[in-house]
């Protein structure tokens, strides 16, 4: 059973809500979020998510077997870094992949009930603050 579709006026003085697509608030004639807006919204959210985590994943794989042993020559390459530093980048890497699993998983609620999810979004905004915590960590300890 599905949802019904429901617009929100845009309008922060107004806020109202409608059953239905509709692009004009009956109450205030303000623009109205509708449920294609947010579908495409989630589109965006997956496709960002998807690129974050995936790209991320790579990222890991490739350089994961010479940063597991600083200073020893794995597969051609050497990583000069100290243990300590290898962590903290795994640790970003993993902060990355977890945010943007977040963003998939918000990004295929919206598709898929064209509704935003105050909880999931808060739970995404969650996991913004602690990727920029863990970065901002780990620009203490690396160089430069």
């Amino acid at each position: 059973m599905s949802m019904p579709a429901v617009s929100t006026c845009l309008a922060p003085s107004c806020r109202n809500q409608v059953e239905g697509s509709v692009g004009t608030c009956p109450t205030c004639g303000g623009k109205m979020r509708t449920p294609r807006t947010v579908r495409i919204a989630g589109w965006v959210l997956l496709v960002c998510g998807v690129f974050l985590a995936g790209f991320m994943s790579y990222l890991w794989s490739l350089l994961a077997p010479s940063m597991a042993h600083p200073g020893a020559t794995t597969g051609g390459t050497t990583f000069t870094g100290t243990a300590e530093q290898a962590e903290t980048i795994f640790t970003v890497f993993a902060a990355v992949i977890v945010f943007g699993l977040g963003s998939i998983a918000y990004g295929l609620w919206m598709i898929v009930t064209g509704r935003r999810s105050i909880a999931m979004m808060i739970g995404v905004l969650v996991l913004a603050a602690a990727l920029i915590a863990i970065s901002w960590r780990a620009m203490a300890v690396l160089p430069g």
